[in-house]
């Protein structure tokens, strides 16, 4: 059995958690040198593994499998799955000396913990379809690619900064109106006053840090009324 995380343990079977066990037990045991573990740290967790096992092989023995037993591994599996883990932490998980590598070998995560993967800054532009309806409805598609007419987000982007304005081929800082958007489609309604009106929208990505892509170019969209 592997852990991809080391809370895992506390989770798994009892034969999962003894193979974890007997995997660490053996390669410590054979390096408490070069892992500098003191000979007192592996007796314990040598003790753990033995009063662990007795009470599994009997939990799974069909003629000496009983409720008292059943209690008993439920009580043995309280008092040191987190001792367990704690040894874990203390002697392999921060220990300089023993290497990601021997960690996965006896069945462990590599690292504590999953390292950060960076949030990359948006690089893609935001390309998008707009379908002009009446009473003044207005459904903007957007999408992160000028050959797919998928729509989404691209990886890292948590959303996308929607402005527009009334005139054609405004710049983002002309356009008075700026809105979050977080659907990939989305409609807006504007009022009669609007129709028949050329309005500019312009878009761009932005990731969970609050950064922001380049904008897309002028889209030219005439709102329109009622048939």
């Amino acid at each position: 059995m592997k852990l991809s995380r080391l809370s895992d343990y506390k989770k798994a079977n009892p034969r999962g958690k003894l193979e974890v066990l007997d995997n660490v037990y053996l390669d410590t045991k054979e390096n408490l040198a070069a892992y500098n573990i003191p000979q007192a740290a592996s007796t314990e967790l040598g003790n753990v593994i033995t009063g662990y096992l007795n009470i599994v092989e009997r939990w799974e023995n069909p003629h000496t499998c009983t409720p008292e037993v059943c209690q008993e591994l439920k009580d043995y599996e309280k008092a040191t799955d987190q001792v367990v883990v704690d040894w874990l932490i203390r002697y392999v998980m921060t220990n300089p000396f023993v290497s990601p590598a021997a960690r996965v070998g006896m069945g462990l995560p590599a690292e504590m913990r999953k390292k950060p993967v960076p949030v990359p800054i948006p690089e893609q532009k935001v390309y998008a379809e707009i379908s002009l309806k009446t009473s003044g409805q207005v459904e903007f598609r957007i999408f992160h690619t000028p050959q797919s007419k998928r729509v989404g987000k691209p990886a890292g982007t948590s959303g996308c900064e929607f402005c527009y304005g009334v005139g054609e081929n405004l710049r983002p800082e002309e356009c008075p109106y700026h809105e979050i958007v977080t659907k990939s489609i989305f409609t807006k309604v504007f009022d009669s006053e609007a129709y028949d009106v050329p309005h500019t929208a312009r878009f761009r990505w932005f990731n969970s840090k609050g950064e922001f892509g380049p904008w897309s170019t002028a889209y030219r969209f005439t709102p329109q009324p009622e048939m």
